[in-house]
């Protein structure tokens, strides 16, 4: 298989010097881009960014992410206690335009949202990421961890609501490989946009994953009882959902360097396993199945 394109992290940044990320070799670019007056450590600080990205692309012996030969390139946009500001992030959007020959990338994650709920014509992030989609960049977002069950909460806040990026929600798996048993996550949300559009196209495992974090960072310092080992911890959300997808839409790329971010989609979305005792829409279309997306054969658009 050829070396996927790189996976632009948008997030608090990465501790790269751990054997998650080749003790660095994996990760072609950090760059930090925080403007608030609060700290941002070196690195990764909150920890998020670096449990994203070994969800991702993650190599170390035992904790393999979802495409561990893609390389990453971090984007910190998010401060040590996770906050960040929207012109960052489109200043980053900027960034990924600017170096995507560079770097080759080919996929940007969104394991975050604006905290402003809005309709994608007026939102300034939402016209950021439709300016990569457009220009050959797979966008993956979050579906957001604020649902409520069974009743649907809506897709409000940016990115995840706009209808050209692909917005993934958190499947329960139940602890077993078949669908059978598998539930959208209660707080993974889902719904409508202001806009209409039914959110998310898809869902992947989300509940009770287990990925790298600074042993100083945030994350691992106030969540001491999620620690699994040294290191790594145990953590849930639909921030960990969407990095599964992210390195899947890595992997058909290698696989079909020519494809188009609405190929990619297309694939994705008809090759997702449907899901059949979940509330309708709550995992949109199906859980999604990386062996099956690589048999895709000219996707729909």
């Amino acid at each position: 298989l050829p070396t996927p394109p790189a996976i632009a992290i948008l997030d608090s940044g990465i501790q790269a010097d751990r054997a998650d990320f080749g003790d660095g070799a994996s990760i072609l670019a950090q760059v930090t881009m925080v403007n608030t007056c609060t700290q941002n450590s070196p690195g990764d600080g909150y920890g998020h960014g670096t449990f994203v990205a070994g969800i991702a692309d993650g190599s170390a012996e035992g904790y393999a992410g979802m495409s561990p030969s893609a390389p990453l390139v971090s984007l910190d946009v998010l401060d040590d206690q996770g906050m960040g500001l929207t012109s960052d992030v489109i200043a980053a959007t900027d960034w990924i335009i600017q170096h995507k020959a560079q770097y080759n990338i080919g996929v940007a994650n969104f394991s975050l949202q604006s905290s402003a709920a809005a309709s994608v014509f007026w939102d300034p992030l939402d016209r950021a990421v439709e300016k990569l989609w457009f220009d050959g960049i797979t966008v993956i977002a979050a579906s957001g961890n604020y649902g409520t069950g069974d009743q649907p909460s809506g897709i409000q806040f940016a990115p995840a609501n706009d209808p050209f990026v692909i917005t993934v929600g958190a499947d329960d798996i139940g602890g077993t490989n078949g669908t059978g048993n598998d539930a959208a996550a209660p707080w993974s949300a889902w719904g409508y946009s202001y806009d209409g559009f039914a959110k998310p196209e898809v869902s992947a495992p989300g509940r009770f994953m287990v990925g790298p974090v600074p042993g100083d960072s945030m994350l691992a310092t106030t969540r001491p009882e999620s620690m699994v080992a040294p290191g790594y911890e145990e953590l849930s959300g639909t921030s960990f959902a969407a990095p599964v997808v992210s390195g899947l839409a890595a992997y058909l790329l290698a696989l079909n360097p020519k494809w188009k971010p609405d190929d990619v989609k297309g694939a994705i979305m008809l090759s997702a396993k449907p899901v059949p005792n979940a509330t309708p829409m709550s995992v949109g279309v199906g859980l999604v199945d990386l062996a099956a997306a690589g048999q895709v054969n000219g996707p729909p658009n």
